[in-house]
This record gives C-alpha cells, sequence and structure tokens, in this order.
C-alpha cells in the first residue's frame, strides 16, 4: 500500500535509488516515533512498577506479622522489622541464611522437603495458604508456638515461597489460662451441685415420709409425696399429731423455685410445726405464722398453704385455706368434689387482723386429697393444662383405693398427660382416708 501510494504521488518518475531513499526516511522517521512512545511507556510502566515494589516493601514492613520470603533453595530474601522481633534476630543476619534456622526441628525438616518437592513438581500437593499451628525458633534457641502460612508466588520469573507467621505465644498462655479458669468454675459448680445436693436432702428430710403419716392411727390411712420441678423446691406438705385426739394436715406452694423457694419453704413448716401446738386456736396460730413471715420479708416472697386439724374420733376439720386450691373430697363410694369453704389472703405479704375458718365432718369411708397447682396446670406438648376435672374424674374413679394408690395413679395419669415435656412446676400431693 506504500509503494502503490508512493508510485501515485509521484506519478512514475521517480528512479530507484530516489525511491530507495524515500522509502528508508520514511521507514526510519516512523521507526523513531515508534521507539519515542514505546521508550516512554515503558518508562511510565517501569516507575508504576517501582512505587508498586515500594508501597508492597513498605506493606512488608508495616505488617505486625512476620514475612518472610525464600528462594526454592530455601535461603532467606525478605526479612521485615516484625520477623526481627517476633524471631528476635536482625534482617542482616537472616538474610541469605536457610529458613531451617526459623523453624524447631520436628517442622524444619517437613518444610524442608515441602519445598524442595514444589519446586520440582508444581503438582505436588504440599503447599498451601491454610493457616497451620507449628513450632518456631528464635535465636536464643528458644522454641514457641506460632500460627504459619505459606504460599508460592513468582517475581521476577523466579520461584518463590511467602511464609506469614504469628507468634502464638500469648494466645496460647491465654488459652492456657482460660483452661485453668474453666476447670476451677466446674470445680466450683460441682462442689455448689454438690452443696445443693446436700441442702436438697435436708430439705426433703423435714417433709415427713409419705408412707409413715401418723403410724399409730389404724383408722387414718395417709399418703403423700413431692416432686421438685428442679432439684430443690417450695412445694411441701406436713403431718403430725398434736395430741391423742387431734391431727393437723397441711400442704402449701410457696413462691418461685429452686434454693430460695426452698428456705422459704424451711421457714414456712418451722413456724408451722411451732405455733400449731394444740387443737384450738387455729386463727391465732395462723396470725402468728402470717406476722413471722412478713417480717423481714424483702424479698417479697408468700406461700399459698392450706392447713387443717382434724378430730380423729369425731372426724370433725376445722381448716384454714391461705389462697391455695381447694382440696378434693368424696364420700365412700361417691365421686370427688371441690370442699367449699372461706379462703384467705396468702401468707407473707400483709399482717392481717382475722382470718375466716372453714369446718367440715369427715365420716368413716370418707377420702380428702391435697394438691398444689403443679397438678392442675400441667402442661401436654399442645399447652392443655392437666386440670382439675380430670384430676376428679380420674380419683372418682378408684375411690375405692388405697390412700397411696390414689396418689400414685394420679401420678402416673399426670405423666401420660405431659408425655414427653419436662416438669415445669414442682408437684404436690397429699391423700387421707377416715375409716
Amino acid at each position: 500500500m506504500y509503494e502503490a501510494a508512493k508510485e501515485a504521488y509521484f506519478k512514475g518518475q521517480l528512479t530507484p535509488w530516489e525511491s530507495h531513499t524515500i522509502t528508508v526516511f520514511v521507514t526510519a522517521t516512523f521507526a523513531t516515533i515508534t521507539a519515542f512512545f514505546i521508550r516512554s511507556r515503558t518508562n511510565k510502566l517501569n516507575i508504576a512498577i517501582k512505587e508498586a515494589h515500594a508501597q508492597a516493601a513498605d506493606v512488608i514492613d508495616q505488617m505486625f506479622d512476620a514475612v518472610i520470603i525464600i528462594d526454592k533453595q530455601g535461603l532467606v530474601v525478605t526479612f521485615n522489622p516484625a520477623a526481627e522481633i517476633i524471631f528476635e534476630i536482625p534482617a542482616s543476619k537472616a538474610i541469605g541464611k536457610n529458613f531451617t534456622i526459623l523453624l524447631d526441628d520436628r517442622f524444619s525438616i517437613e518444610y524442608e522437603e515441602r519445598i524442595k518437592n514444589y519446586s520440582s513438581d508444581k503438582n505436588s500437593p504440599v503447599l498451601n495458604s491454610s493457616k497451620r499451628e507449628v513450632f518456631g525458633r528464635r535465636a536464643s534457641g528458644e522454641v514457641f508456638p506460632m500460627e504459619l502460612m505459606v504460599s508460592s508466588m513468582v517475581i521476577k520469573g523466579r520461584l518463590m515461597f511467602l511464609g506469614v507467621a504469628r507468634d502464638a505465644t500469648e494466645s496460647k498462655r491465654a488459652e492456657s489460662e482460660l483452661a485453668r479458669l474453666r476447670e476451677i468454675e466446674q470445680q466450683i459448680h460441682d462442689n455448689l451441685r454438690h452443696e445443693v445436693s446436700i441442702a436438697a436432702t435436708i430439705q426433703m428430710s423435714m417433709i415427713p415420709r409419705g408412707e409413715s403419716l401418723y403410724p399409730d392411727l389404724n383408722h387414718i390411712k395417709a399418703y403423700g409425696i413431692t416432686k421438685p420441678a428442679k432439684e430443690m423446691g417450695g412445694d411441701f406438705f406436713d403431718a403430725f399429731s398434736i395430741d391423742e385426739n387431734h391431727i393437723a394436715l397441711a400442704i402449701g406452694d410457696v413462691s418461685g423455685k429452686g434454693v430460695p423457694a426452698a428456705l422459704f419453704m424451711i421457714k414456712v413448716m418451722t413456724l408451722l410445726r411451732t405455733s400449731i401446738t394444740k387443737p384450738s386456736g387455729l386463727m391465732e396460730s395462723m396470725l402468728d405464722v402470717n406476722k413471722s413471715l412478713c417480717y423481714n420479708n424483702d424479698s417479697d416472697m408468700f406461700v399459698t398453704m392450706f392447713v387443717a386439724i382434724m378430730n380423729i374420733h369425731t372426724g370433725e376439720l376445722h381448716y384454714f385455706n391461705a389462697g391455695h386450691d381447694n382440696p378434693l373430697i368424696a364420700g365412700k363410694n361417691q365421686e370427688f368434689s371441690m370442699l367449699r369453704g372461706p379462703r384467705n389472703m396468702i401468707l407473707g405479704i400483709h399482717v392481717a387482723s382475722q382470718y375466716n375458718i372453714g369446718s367440715a365432718k369427715l365420716e368413716p369411708g370418707d377420702s380428702l386429697v391435697l394438691f398444689t397447682d403443679g397438678v392442675t396446670e400441667a402442661e401436654d406438648e399442645q399447652g392443655q393444662l392437666y386440670s382439675i376435672e380430670r384430676a376428679k374424674k380420674l380419683l372418682s374413679s378408684g375411690n375405692r383405693m388405697s390412700s397411696k394408690a390414689m396418689v400414685d395413679h394420679l401420678l402416673r395419669d399426670i405423666e401420660v398427660h405431659v408425655n414427653s415435656i419436662s416438669q415445669s412446676d414442682d408437684i404436690t400431693v397429699l391423700a387421707l382416708q377416715y375409716h
């Protein structure tokens, strides 16, 4: 195209020598211009490369992690200030030395072999950029734990290996201290559990054994049981003789659960036994109990309770209900129904001036069942409550059962109702039969 344009411009009047001279001149001019632009672009690229190299070197120098670059012979070519601090060796003494001086013997041989294999076979799966825990060696000979990440790179056509290391001494020391503290915490936890277990045993020892209630009275058959939702609970029952003609029975539910409820429960039972010492004066006894519970009650704990005194010869029953669920009562071969009567305010909240006392009369063959709300409010998987109606129906179907059999039958039915749902509230039941 150039030759055609030249001939057209000069109309074929050039001699061979003139044509060649013009071609040489044009070619030289074009080559000069091209060389100028190439040189200019090359200079800019070199400047950019130098700036990038300087920036990379600056980044390496400013890194908190040790950065070590070695060649394929394993000789150190780059050793940043962080590496000087970690390995306690100046860069001037590290550069040119084999990298194995920086690793403990158990790892130096392994990495030396890996680098050798990778240098001869790039497909050798010996290097990756994942972090690994190894042991380094300081100039003093001290062996220390560190995190090491090794990868390969090509710099100016040469195969190099980049190692980034971090001193893990402090983190290991922190882990060790954390493990020690966790061990102490576990020991404290185990001790507390042991102490709570002892406290629970002491608490349960205050509640009379369910099968040993009124052992000297043949015509009174009673059985009780309490099942705390936690290791210690706030439910309780009590059954004791006042004199040769009268017995007392009680059931209560302290607010809350766990250790605070258990301690308050022990206080309630102690006050109850020390206050009810004679068959008459139930109101005065309960006024004293309530007054003592209100005194210094900064935690605002309270208790619902049903307490009764019974004449074992006549079946006369005088009872006090402080916000508790009414017991169930049934005549021989009759269905269970609620024992209707006056209800009073819960104990431990306010000092009262008087209470209302209820009365009833048990006939031979009658049964009385006292319980806490853990029975009626036991929930199944759909959140349905066990309910007082189900309890009445169940107990009525087995009216001729013994007091122990009634309690066991009721507890088994509650377990069927809740199925796999864990117990969320204390459960207490006390059954009495008057013969």
